[in-house]
Parts: structure tokens; C-alpha cells; sequence
């Protein structure tokens, strides 16, 4: 199976080893692609623990859990990302459906490197949703139309 942050690389050679077995992300880009593939799958105690500790509050996974159970997530795509020794960048496109509407969150994401990667905050820029048609095709990639289309279950719930 090829891994959920649309790096068509397998999923056991990209995000598992830090959504599932506890590996460090490398870097800022890996980290941000864990964090996208443990949205997909409901790990929410990984995007959590990941998120810089200046920037969690006792709300936040509730926040995270709740928004993780309404989506559906199917593209990242990453058009940046730059780092030095301390701080990272990574510019993104998320692409999730919500209430048969694509959303899209467009981001330049900020990192920093303390004992491991931290995401610490985001930047985000408006983009316009596109309300699904019945008989078009799902934009999940199954090539089926939206009102016959399962695949776009709520992330983490497949």
C-alpha cells in the first residue's frame, strides 16, 4: 500500500515508522507528512505529541480528534519545504472532503528542532471550497462517482 502523504513511496517504508512505531521524523518535510498520515489514520496522540510543547493546551486534542472524525483527507501535496539545524519550513496543499464539499487547507507550516522536530505553527491562506456533484467523479482517486463512492469514509475510519 503506498503511503497516505502522497509520496508514492509504501507506507511501511515512509510514515509508519513514525506514526506507528515511534521513530523521530528526520526532518521537517517528514515530519509534516507524518503528521497529514497520522490525520488519515485517527492518530491523534501522534499529531498531538508532535506539535511544539509551547503550542498544545488541555483543548487541543479534543480539537484534533474532532476535526480527524469529520474529514476525509485523499492529497498532500508539498510545493516547499527548507530547513537549517533549528528551524523548517513546509509550504502545502491538504485536500479533504467534508460534508461532500472539497476543502482545501493551504499552509506554510513553521518547524523547530529542540530534542527532535516540532510543528509550532501555520500560516494559512484562503482557498476556495468546490461543492461535489453527485455525478461527478470522486475526487478521492477511485474513479467512481460521488453518490456510489465508499473510499471517501472519514479518514481513520477505513
Amino acid at each position: 500500500m503506498l503511503c497516505y502523504c502522497c509520496s508514492k513511496k509504501p507506507f511501511i517504508e515512509c510514515c509508519a515508522p513514525y506514526v506507528l512505531e515511534g521513530e523521530l521524523a528526520p526532518n521537517c518535510e517528514a515530519l509534516m507528512r507524518s503528521r497529514y498520515t497520522a490525520y488519515c489514520l485517527g492518530q491523534i496522540d501522534y499529531v498531538y505529541q508532535t506539535t511544539h510543547p509551547t503550542q498544545r493546551s488541555a483543548e487541543l486534542i479534543e480539537e484534533i480528534q474532532q476535526f480527524a472524525d469529520s474529514v476525509h483527507f485523499f492529497k498532500l501535496a508539498i510545493s516547499e519545504s527548507n530547513q537549517n539545524m533549528h528551524k523548517g519550513e513546509v509550504s502545502f496543499k491538504a485536500y479533504f472532503i467534508i460534508d461532500n464539499t472539497v476543502e482545501v487547507i493551504t499552509e506554510q507550516s513553521f518547524f523547530e528542532f529542540i530534542d527532535k522536530w516540532y510543528y509550532h505553527s501555520g500560516k494559512l491562506s484562503a482557498t476556495p471550497s468546490h461543492k461535489l456533484k453527485r455525478n461527478e467523479l470522486c475526487p478521492c482517486g477511485s474513479l467512481i462517482k460521488v453518490k456510489h463512492c465508499q473510499t471517501h469514509l472519514i479518514s481513520g475510519q477505513a
